[in-house]
């Protein structure tokens, strides 16, 4: 089931990506999709609210926390999409973080669940993104590295990988409350989405200048755009929420759920034509094996 529900989430996370990445490359258009992506989901809060109300001050810091990484994170792909293309910037920010939760885990909990086989497909992915920013085997030079775009692109999966170990943290905490898989999964979506928002509002202000209105809903469809992303935003993490919380080691999901590093990939090339050189999909085909590696 829980791999079910990933592999369903990784379609939605690359498309709302691709939307991202054609429509609206501002913080702001991140913001206004989340706050949509509340209001849609909020009715899988309705049933619940009293008992989210009552969890403990530990879950609350979690939400803080959670709300400050996912800002990050599309802060850092909002910029990193100015300076990038899709089937450069989207990989670097999904397959980073495989190797950094594991870390955070052996960090907070002195173990690891991983085994050998696990490590090394976790090492095939994070080279896979390594080789993608390298446009000829010719060429490479760590100079390659040191762009806005890869620098964004890092920022974005230091903020994936925080919010995956607190988001797993806090659903966890929530099972042991005696929430469903499925109460906990949405109804925590709903609550972060909204402490998204709030992060999310001065950085825009006031950090970046961006006008809250002007920069997202100044072009034709653009509600439209933004109500589909946040739609899929929250829609996705939804999944991604409930399947965390039916495992033990939060890991293997942020692994699993670079499936959709190829079709993002995919997505860049036929829709948005974008080129694919020889090395970009040789690291894709690296990502892959890593990927199939982790599922078995």
């Amino acid at each position: 089931m829980a791999i079910g529900l990933i592999l369903i989430s990784t379609l939605l996370h690359a498309g709302w990506n691709s939307i991202g990445k054609r429509s609206g490359t501002s913080v702001s258009f991140y913001m206004w999709a989340t706050a949509c992506g509340m209001v849609i989901f909020s009715p899988f809060l309705f049933d619940v609210w009293r008992d989210v109300l009552q969890m403990p001050t530990e879950f609350w810091w979690l939400i803080v926390c959670s709300g400050i990484c996912q800002t990050v994170y599309l802060v850092g792909l909002a910029k990193a999409y100015q300076g990038g293309d899709l089937g450069m910037v989207y990989p670097l920010a999904r397959a980073l973080p495989v190797l950094i939760v594991p870390l955070l885990v052996l960090g907070a909990y002195g173990h690891s669940l991983l085994s050998i086989e696990d490590i090394v497909a976790l090492i095939l992915i994070f080279l896979g993104a390594m080789i993608l920013p390298v446009r000829r085997w010719r060429e490479w030079h760590l100079r390659a590295y040191m762009t806005p775009t890869v620098g964004w692109a890092i920022v974005a999966a230091l903020g994936t990988a925080g919010y995956s170990f607190t988001d797993s943290a806090a659903v966890h905490l929530m099972r042991e409350q005696g929430f469903t898989a499925f109460q906990a999964g949405s109804a925590f979506a709903v609550v972060q989405a909204g402490g998204i928002v709030i992060c999310m509002l001065p950085v825009s202000l006031l950090l970046f200048k961006e006008s809250l209105f002007g920069s997202v809903f100044n072009r034709p469809g653009a509600f439209r755009s933004v109500a589909m992303t946040g739609v899929f935003i929250v829609g996705t993490y939804l999944l991604v929420l409930i399947s965390m919380s039916m495992v033990t080691e939060v890991s293997y999901v942020v692994a699993l759920r670079q499936l959709s590093i190829p079709i993002g990939v995919a997505i860049g090339v036929l829709w948005l034509k974008e080129s694919l050189s020889m090395t970009r999909l040789q690291g894709v085909t690296l990502m892959l094996l890593g990927l199939v590696l982790v599922s078995l």
